[in-house]
C-alpha cells in the first residue's frame, strides 16, 4: 500500500529537526573548545587599551587669484592637508611605539629648505621631544586646525595650518603625576610634484606636569 503523503512530509521534517539539533550541538562544542584554547583569563582582567588615535577638527577654506577657488579642489587639497598632521601628530606625540630615536625622520622629510634645516633644533617644540622616553601613554584632548588652501590661476599652490594640540600623557613611574602637552602652531605649506611640504613654521610647546590641587584643611 502507498504510505500517504502527509506521514512522508512528517518523517522528512523529523530528519531536518534531528539534523539541525546536531549543528547547533557541533556549534557549542566548538565554541566550548575555542574557549578552552584560549587559555583562563583572570577574574576582572582587561586587556590593555589600544594607541590613541589623533583626527583633527579642521576648518577648510580656499582663496585665490581669480574670482573665486572651486570647492572641490579646495577640499581635496585641504584634507590632504588634515591627513598630514593627522599622521604626523600620531608619530610625533601620542604612539609611543613610533618616537624611535626620537629624530622623527619620517616627517623631517615633509620639511624643506630651511624648514628642513631647523626641524632637529625644534624637536622640542614640533614633537614630544624628550619626555619620549617617559610616557606610557598619551591621549590628545585637543586637535583643531585651520586650512587656508591658496590658488594661483586655478592650481593649488601654497597653504596655511594655523594647529593647536593639546594632550594628556601617562607617566612610566609609578606615582608620577600626568604631564600637559600644549602646541600651538603655523604650518607654511608648499605644493611641489611630490605633493605638499612645509617652508616654514612657527610656534611654541608647553610641558607641565598636572598636579592636583591640594584639599581644603578642616576647620
Amino acid at each position: 500500500m502507498r504510505q500517504p503523503t502527509f506521514a512522508r512530509r512528517r518523517t522528512r521534517q523529523q530528519r531536518l529537526l534531528r539534523t539541525g539539533i546536531g549543528v547547533v550541538v557541533i556549534v557549542v562544542l566548538a565554541a566550548l573548545i575555542a574557549n578552552l584554547a584560549g587559555g583562563k583569563k583572570k577574574p576582572g582582567s582587561t586587556p590593555p587599551p589600544g594607541v590613541a588615535q589623533v583626527l583633527f577638527v579642521a576648518s577648510i577654506r580656499g582663496a585665490t587669484n581669480a574670482k573665486s577657488a572651486p570647492s572641490s579642489a579646495v577640499t581635496t587639497e585641504g584634507r590632504q592637508i588634515v591627513s598630514m598632521l593627522n599622521n604626523w601628530y600620531e608619530q610625533a606625540f601620542v604612539d609611543t611605539g613610533k618616537f624611535g630615536d626620537g629624530t622623527f625622520s619620517d616627517i623631517a622629510k615633509s620639511f624643506i629648505g630651511g624648514a628642513h634645516t631647523s626641524f632637529a633644533k625644534d624637536l622640542k617644540m614640533l614633537t614630544i621631544g624628550d619626555a619620549r622616553t617617559e610616557v606610557k601613554r598619551v591621549d590628545p584632548s585637543t586637535q583643531t586646525a585651520k586650512v587656508t588652501v591658496y590658488f594661483n590661476s586655478g592650481k593649488p599652490t601654497y597653504a596655511i595650518a594655523a594647529v593647536h594640540f593639546a594632550a594628556k600623557a601617562t607617566m612610566k613611574q609609578s606615582g608620577a603625576f600626568p604631564l600637559k602637552i600644549d602646541q600651538v602652531v603655523t604650518y607654511s605649506f608648499q605644493k611641489t610634484g611630490q605633493g605638499w611640504v612645509v617652508t616654514y613654521y612657527s610656534g611654541n610647546q608647553t610641558q607641565n606636569s598636572i598636579v592636583p590641587s591640594p584639599s581644603p584643611s578642616a576647620s
